[in-house]
């Protein structure tokens, strides 16, 4: 088996493979929070949570509101707020069983993101969830992330993927999210027609 065909199995395969990972790249990643991820938090609108069951399948959910929507407790402790939503609550449940956490958060129009692991649990404290009020209305629950990772993402993949350009920018190209949905759970076209109303009335309600 040639050298560019050997497996790769272990860290040090892919060390072997790749070389080491720059020390800069090491050394930045912080186990709190410092001033300039407050700054990054302060400005950002979303956040992509990732979290897994006790068998260890995962999930990643997307959650988003006005800049600044997550509350920094201290270095160590940072507090996401869970709106109504389709009531699965995979996150949430995922981390009754499993408080391991990762976050991605991502400012629009900035090619840099910022990561965060740690340690989650469900908060349903009153002081925590009016905190994290948006559009007069506070949480309906919180996460509370006990930071142990966090560090800054270089910009290559959205670089390579262009995400931030305007000239590429489209909606999906396909039918209604209404006749998405009927076909996937098998209901007829009058059905998809309400269902496309009914989304439209629930995304008002719940902004």
């Amino acid at each position: 088996m040639s050298a560019s065909m050997s497996p790769v199995r272990t860290p040090g395969d892919l060390c072997e493979h790749f070389g080491a990972p720059d020390e800069i790249v090491v050394k930045h990643k912080l186990p709190h929070i410092d001033k300039h991820a407050a700054r990054f938090l302060a400005q950002c609108p979303f956040v992509i949570v990732a979290t897994s069951d006790a068998e260890g399948r995962c999930d990643a959910s997307p959650k988003g509101d006005p800049p600044g929507f997550v509350h920094i407790a201290d270095e160590q402790t940072l507090y996401l707020p869970d709106r109504s939503g389709n009531k699965m609550f995979q996150s949430i449940t995922n981390i009754m069983s499993n408080p391991h956490i990762g976050l991605l958060f991502i400012i629009p129009g900035e090619e840099w993101t910022m990561r965060i692991n740690g340690r989650a649990r469900v908060v349903n404290e009153h002081e925590v969830l009016d905190k994290l009020s948006a559009r007069g209305r506070p949480a309906q629950l919180a996460i509370e992330v006990k930071v142990e990772e966090c560090y800054f993402h270089c910009p290559r993949s959205f670089k390579r993927a262009e995400l931030w350009n305007p000239e590429r920018f489209r909606r999906y190209e396909g039918d209604s999210w209404g006749k998405i949905l009927a076909d996937r759970v098998k209901l007829d076209e009058s059905s998809a027609n309400l269902l496309d109303k009914g989304l439209e009335e629930g995304l008002k309600r719940s902004l």
